[in-house]
Parts: C-alpha cells; structure tokens; sequence
C-alpha cells in the first residue's frame, strides 16, 4: 500500500531528537496559552540548537515574511544569509521554491501549533542530496502572549551530512534549494 505523498514534506513528527526538543520546549513554554511569546526563550535556553534557529517576522498576517535571524549552520549549508530579508526579496531560484519556501513559514501562522518537516534538498557546495529535518513553532512579541496571532515564528533546521540518493521524481533546475514539484 502506498503512502499518502507529503504536502511541502510535512508529517507529523520529525525523526530528529533537537528538531523534537524544540516543539516540546514550545509547548511547556505556551503553559495553556494559544502559544508562548518571544521573551519566554532565554537565549541561554537555546544554545542546544545553536546555529540551526531560525526566527522569522510575521508580514501582514503571514503573506511575507522577514528573516530576523538564521543560524550560522543554515546559511553555511545553503551559501547565503538572508537576515534581514523578506521572503519576497530573495532568490530561491523559482517561483515553485519561492511558494514552498513561503508555505513553510506559513503553516504554523495559520495552525497556531509546530510543523515538522522532513525532506531533501540540494546542497549548494557539491549539488549531491542530503535529508533535512525541520520545525517552525508560532510566537508573539514580548507583552502580547495572550493574543492568538502569530507575530513571529521560531524553528531549527538540521541538514544530514551524508550525501543521498535523488528522490523520485526530482531535479535541481531550481539552483539547487529545493526539489521540483
């Protein structure tokens, strides 16, 4: 029987221990509250996941979004640093990876909860294939954690280290971020 195919290659739990720890540091953090804010995530709290988080603003409701901060192992797996950046502004090498790029950051906006995802992506270096396990977990600014609006979202991104084989189906006409559709 075959699975289901992976919409923008959520599922429901990541395979990654730290990807895991930091949807649960989320959800003792929210303590009842739709979700926690940015003041409850002392930096010293974070530093397991150091140079994999990735804080993003939330634009207008969630239609863009802003890079606040990327941790110095994603920018040197993908060969760039978008901090400071909207999503609209930067190359993803096509509108297909603009739109999953986009729909990453959007999802836990919408669900108010943390969106796991596992999939492949091209790395930049060598062009060879390599898993990535992420999470990105709504927030609201400091003082507003009460309100059910995402303001911001926090997440890590961890890439494998050992080259894989190509999924079915894929390519890299893309430059190398992320597989066609």
């Amino acid at each position: 029987m075959a699975s289901e195919p992976l919409i923008n290659d959520i599922v429901p739990e990541s395979r990654h221990p730290l990807v895991r720890g930091l949807a649960e540091m989320w959800e003792a953090k929210r303590a009842g509250r739709p979700m926690p804010s940015r003041e409850d995530f002392l930096v010293e709290e974070l530093t397991p996941w150091f140079g994999h988080v990735l804080i993003m603003d939330v634009i207008d409701g969630g239609r863009d979004f802003r890079y606040r901060m990327i941790g110095t192992a994603i920018t040197q797996f993908l060969d760039r640093d978008y901090s400071g950046r909207l999503v609209s502004e930067c190359e993803y090498g096509g509108d297909n990876a603009r739109r999953r790029i986009e729909e990453t950051f959007r999802q836990p906006v919408i669900d108010g909860r943390p969106v796991f995802r596992s999939g492949h992506v091209v790395w930049v270096s060598d062009k060879t294939w390599r898993t990535y396990d992420s999470v990105h977990c709504p927030l609201t600014r400091s003082g507003t954690a009460e309100l059910s609006t995402a303001e911001l979202t926090i997440g890590v991104l961890y890439f494998g280290s050992v080259a894989q084989s190509a999924p079915p189906g894929a390519s890299f006409r893309n430059d190398g971020l992320l597989p066609d559709d």
